[in-house]
């Protein structure tokens, strides 16, 4: 039996739209965030779980309860933002500035003292790998991770051994995401977003 991990962005955060990098910052789901959560927690077939985890940041757990309020929410650190350090909070107002910050970071070009992408795809590809092998020996087949747009991409291409641009190429909208499957000896298999309206098997 092969194992399906879903990973789910939390809902919009006033970092959202300020344009602010926000990686390790603690800042909260807009109004508007928590009211598109609960459209598309109506709206998306999220695949049932049999184990639920988030990151330990309130944009990620508010969105965890929102959209599985039945469901008990593992917290764990594995699973945080890009870590920006020193750049926490700088906000980038154009298009144009987010794309050149971007462009020049998935090739290891720092700004100042942030995690670069090799160190993200190393950290993130790692914890999942890791929860997959976790779950697979207690006998668990499938799992959701509610979590951050950055490590998301970063730990898909990390696992799938992608080119760097595809971080750039990957569409996460708020509350959407990707289902990742593995063999039930842990190894990636594939992956699919998760959109409005269609119902993943």
């Amino acid at each position: 039996m092969s194992f399906t991990l879903t990973l789910v962005r939390h809902g919009e955060s006033e970092a959202n739209v300020r344009h602010m990098l926000s990686g390790w910052m603690d800042v909260s789901l807009t109004e508007r965030g928590r009211k598109e959560l609960e459209e598309l927690r109506n709206t998306v077939s999220y695949p049932e779980s049999e184990i639920y985890f988030s990151s330990p940041l309130t944009r990620c757990i508010d969105t965890a309860h929102i959209l599985f309020p039945e469901k008990e929410i593992i917290i764990s650190d594995d699973f945080r933002e890009i870590n920006f350090r020193s750049l926490e909070g700088r906000i980038l107002p154009s298009k144009k500035e987010i794309e050149d910050y971007f462009l020049s970071w998935i090739y290891d070009r720092p700004y100042a003292d942030e995690e670069t992408l090799s160190d993200v795809m190393e950290r993130g590809g790692r914890a999942l790998h890791k929860t997959v092998s976790d779950c697979l020996e207690k006998g668990l087949h499938s799992a959701t991770v509610v979590m951050h747009s950055g490590i998301m991409r970063s730990s898909i291409v990390s696992l799938f051994h992608l080119e760097r641009t595809e971080f750039l190429n990957m569409s996460v909208p708020n509350g959407l995401g990707y289902i990742v499957r593995f063999s039930d000896d842990a190894v990636p298999q594939s992956y699919e977003r998760l959109q409005k309206g269609n119902a993943l098997r």
